[in-house]
């Protein structure tokens, strides 16, 4: 019997490096979701102020994967002064 909860199996953390901070990267939180959907999950969290997770769109056009490592996302905050990345643990 297959474990319905497998594909949501991977811990990913999100980091942020802002431009007012201190000059390091920061973990801000973590989700139990695949890298991709836990960006757009904190995005719409952090920036929207939005909790309703059935709401949240299954892709949001201004993040990027990485070019060099699969499944490490990216959001250029540019209003906020900051750089976001999604990374699986």
């Amino acid at each position: 019997m297959s474990n319905p909860f497998a594909k949501y199996a991977t811990l990913t953390c999100i980091f942020e490096l802002a431009e007012s901070g201190d000059g390091n990267i920061h973990k801000v939180a973590e989700y139990n979701l695949p890298p991709k959907q836990a960006m757009i999950a904190y995005i719409e969290q952090s920036i929207y102020n939005n909790f309703n997770t059935w709401t949240y769109p299954e892709a949001i056009a201004v993040i990027r994967q990485s070019d060099t490592v699969p499944d490490h996302w990216y959001y250029d905050d540019i209003k906020n002064g900051r750089v976001l990345a999604a990374y699986p643990i």
